[in-house]
């Protein structure tokens, strides 16, 4: 398969695929891919996540799937690590065990692959709220852009002396078939993927949005690192141009504490090379909260939430109005001063 883009912009090798070694002086190092997806009318969507601390010699292995106006949600995070089959003659990654089933594989790397999910998920929002149900995914997914990074990072506490530590997040598209409870429904989406690797504190505070459509798809973060600066980071890519890095980015937005189904709402402004600006209007469209307690060295709550939106653009893409993903996660002290 020949790309329409340039798979090598931004460093990325066709190995990074796959796993890469770990540094054994670091407890805290993970491995993970996360996959993001929605249909076009924000009806359908779902996000999963799976990572490795070989440290602590666990798996953790979350799946959120948004579909009829339910949340169903299967979260693990104390799977054993010796159950998790990595760099197969085919897959990346393979788990089978007490009734559940994860994978992806690779096609091409860098290009496409098909994760997939069979499990039990509970109902935790709708009308079936609080049931278990048998549900099995299937992403089949392409790239739609190179996969971009930032490099290895200069964080220290990120980086471990003589080996790889870096991560990268691509566009994707996808053919999504998802049966819950034995109805099944397949369409097509659009979203996000990515793959990290290294010593991964968790305790720092970040906003993360994600925006995948017919028009262009971007990526913009801002981390806040304790007694670091704050990192401000991204992406931009029009249908038919060239992927950007991002300068700045700016989330004026207003958090919710009390309703992590309606956490945020507010505005962004993005500054890509060039001086190019998108900006536009964010909106709540549901989401839900995940469990992050057990990453911390003392386990404590935080706001860690996933929320599906609506995003009207404005200046050169005025009138584009398209589902996106918002991920934040914010300290309970600073989230208890929110209002309702």
């Amino acid at each position: 398969m020949s790309a329409p883009f340039d798979v090598s912009q931004f460093g990325i090798v066709a190995q990074d695929e796959f796993t890469h070694p770990h540094s054994p002086d670091h407890p805290d190092w993970n491995e993970s891919y996360f996959f993001d997806w929605y249909n076009e009318d924000a009806t359908c969507a779902g996000h999963c996540r799976i990572g490795w601390h070989p440290g602590q010699e666990r798996v953790l292995f979350w799946l959120f799937l948004y579909q009829d106006q339910e949340w169903l949600m299967i979260e693990e995070y104390r799977l054993p690590l010796s159950a998790l089959e990595l760099d197969g003659t085919k897959q990346a990654f393979n788990y089978q065990g007490w009734g559940l089933e994860f994978s992806y594989t690779p096609k091409e790397p860098l290009l496409s692959g098909a994760l997939q999910v069979n499990g039990f998920a509970r109902v935790i929002s709708g009308k079936r709220l609080g049931m278990v149900l048998p549900v099995a995914v299937e992403l089949q997914v392409q790239a739609l852009g190179a996969p971009h990074s930032r490099g290895a990072g200069e964080v220290e506490s990120h980086s471990a002396q003589g080996y790889s530590t870096n991560r990268y997040e691509q566009p994707i598209q996808a053919r999504y078939t998802v049966t819950i409870d034995g109805a099944g429904q397949t369409c097509q989406v659009r979203g996000e993927r990515d793959h990290s690797w290294g010593p991964r504190p968790w305790d720092m505070e970040w906003s993360f949005l994600v925006v995948n459509n017919a028009d262009f798809c971007l990526q913009a973060t801002e981390v806040k690192i304790p007694e670091w600066p704050a990192i401000r980071m991204g992406y931009f890519k029009g249908a038919d141009g060239a992927m950007i890095n991002l300068t700045d980015v700016d989330f004026q937005v207003d958090y919710n504490a009390l309703a992590p189904e309606r956490a945020v709402q507010g505005k962004v402004t993005l500054t890509g090379e060039n001086d190019t600006v998108i900006s536009a209007d964010i909106d709540a469209v549901t989401g839900t909260e995940i469990d992050i307690t057990h990453t911390f060295d003392t386990p404590v709550r935080t706001e860690y939430r996933r929320s599906l939106v609506r995003c009207r653009f404005h200046g050169e893409h005025e009138g584009v109005v398209s589902p996106g993903w918002f991920e934040c996660n914010r300290n309970v002290a600073a989230g208890a001063q929110d209002n309702p």
